[in-house]
């Protein structure tokens, strides 16, 4: 924009140097023929170029005026004429602006039907929006209930395999002690039915102690089945207690995600409002480059008017 009001002083000053220095140079200035191109002559400080260009009227500042525009190469019935620098070089700079907006408005065209898809999409989401939030909320309500209550379920397992722990190394106590005492019954009732000579003397003993080897093998082989069964219970709890933690972690994990979709949908809101904007800034941007061209066109059919 300063740019361009820079360019009209410029025409101005160029209008009013050419007009105050008229009756010594009305030879050469906007539209006074000429025979070779890019031949330039200078006119109190204003340099013309000898080009091809056609004659055309415009309205300027209300009136009917004639400019003189450069010719392009597919520009018929263009004639030699002598323009100011300025006004070439002002219509080459209009001519490269209006390819621009050309282009600008092609963009701005499609980037606008896609920000408007954008807003249709958030405004059919946000219908439902409210909806989604209820149903997240509950959800995660519903979600640490479930959370407490395998929360305090570990420590009961837990106490559960310390209690078995205990009981098992007690168990394991028992059949070591039974087995010394079994191993000594053994010895000495090998030793009494070897003893051939005082066999009558020694049979009561010797019954007593078979029935009781007897009575500890048993007796250790149902020690040893409790054990086993117990660091089973015990391996399930501690298993129970690892499924308790990976569920927690992922009952977390989705409450996470869902107060994450909770709070989106609260933005479907503001990213209407954002759309809006963009919208609003994108047509304003497209216009303020065509006011800008607008501008560039004035100031060339200033600076190209004819008899300047």
């Amino acid at each position: 924009m300063l740019r361009k009001v820079s360019t009209l002083s410029i025409a101005a000053a160029l209008v009013a140097g050419v007009l105050m220095a008229a009756p010594a140079s009305a030879a050469t200035s906007n539209g006074s023929t000429c025979t070779t191109v890019n031949k330039t002559t200078k006119v109190s400080g204003f340099t013309y170029r000898c080009v091809t260009a056609v004659k055309s009227t415009v309205t300027l500042d209300g009136a009917k005026t004639t400019i003189y525009i450069p010719a392009t190469a597919t520009t018929k019935n263009a004639k030699k004429y002598y323009l100011a620098v300025d006004c070439i070089n002002e219509s080459t700079s209009y001519t490269k602006s209006a390819k621009e907006i050309a282009g600008l408005e092609t963009s701005t065209a499609a980037a606008l039907v896609e920000i408007d898809a954008q807003i249709a999409a958030q405004v059919t989401a946000s219908a439902s929006v409210q909806t989604q939030i209820d149903a997240l909320t509950k959800e995660n309500a519903d979600i640490a209930i479930k959370i407490k209550e395998q929360t305090d379920l570990i420590p009961i397992a837990q106490k559960e395999v310390t209690d078995l722990t205990v009981k098992i190394a007690g168990v394991t106590k028992q059949i070591d002690d039974f087995t010394v005492i079994l191993n000594d019954s053994k010895t000495k009732l090998t030793t009494l039915r070897a003893d051939k000579v005082n066999a009558a003397k020694n049979a009561v003993t010797i019954t007593k102690l078979a029935t009781a080897v007897s009575q500890l093998t048993i007796s250790i082989t149902s020690l040893k089945t409790y054990n086993s069964s117990s660091k089973i219970q015990m391996q399930s709890l501690n298993g129970s207690i690892s499924k308790y933690n990976s569920s927690i972690m992922q009952l977390k994990s989705t409450v996470t995600k869902n107060l994450a979709s909770i709070e989106n949908s609260k933005k479907i809101g503001s990213t209407i409002v954002t759309l809006n904007k963009t919208k609003e800034l994108t047509s304003s941007q497209l216009k303020q480059a065509k006011d800008a061209l607008t501008q560039t066109m004035n100031s060339r059919n200033l600076l190209c008017s004819a008899g300047l």
